[in-house]
């Protein structure tokens, strides 16, 4: 498991870039699955979240441990995505400025079911694995079969074992039931 994040920020704010690549590598895909959620862009979500990246690295020594660094960079995360909205005028984001902290608090929540949920698939065989982060972007299994050059019957059993394997592995329920959700199974 990941290092105590008090004791990772408090080793980035102190310029350790090994502390640094694990946050990296621990939040860039839930924080990219997290900007997706309101831009529905990856590839502006991919710039949002290494811009976000950027930054902390630049704003390393303003870092405090006394405030909840989810809540920081889900936040952070969550206004440059908003902020993308507005510039390019391509969604009224109107609804989500008027979010309240509950609603804000349950995103949170949910994102690091997230995390774990991706955690989880990264344990998964490749190209189980591979199937299952092309279904959670949204991809349909004929999209999935033609791209891998396999049968949709394959992404379909890859699909299952995956959720197999997940269910032995994955201790929160509820992180089972996102899988269930996400991948139509």
């Amino acid at each position: 498991m990941m290092k105590s994040m008090k004791i990772l920020v408090k080793q980035v704010s102190n310029g350790d870039r090994k502390a640094y690549a694990t946050l990296f590598h621990e939040f860039y895909t839930p924080l990219l699955f997290y900007s997706i959620k309101f831009t529905k862009n990856r590839e502006a979500s991919e710039d949002i979240i290494q811009d976000f990246f950027c930054r902390l690295w630049e704003d390393r020594k303003r870092l405090v441990n006394d405030k909840s660094f989810y809540a920081y960079i889900y936040s952070s995360v969550r206004n440059r995505s908003l902020n993308y909205l507005r510039d390019s005028r391509s969604i009224s984001i109107e609804g989500f400025e008027k979010q309240s902290d509950e609603d804000f608090l349950r995103e949170m929540m949910e994102e690091e079911v997230y995390r774990e949920l991706y955690a989880a698939i990264q344990k998964l065989p490749e190209r189980c694995r591979q199937i299952f982060l092309l279904k959670l972007d949204g991809e349909e299994n004929q999209k999935i079969a033609d791209k891998l050059q396999i049968s949709e019957e394959t992404v379909r059993s890859q699909l299952r074992r995956g959720k197999e394997l997940l269910q032995n592995n994955v201790i929160s329920f509820y992180v089972f039931g996102v899988i269930c959700y996400w991948c139509d199974l």
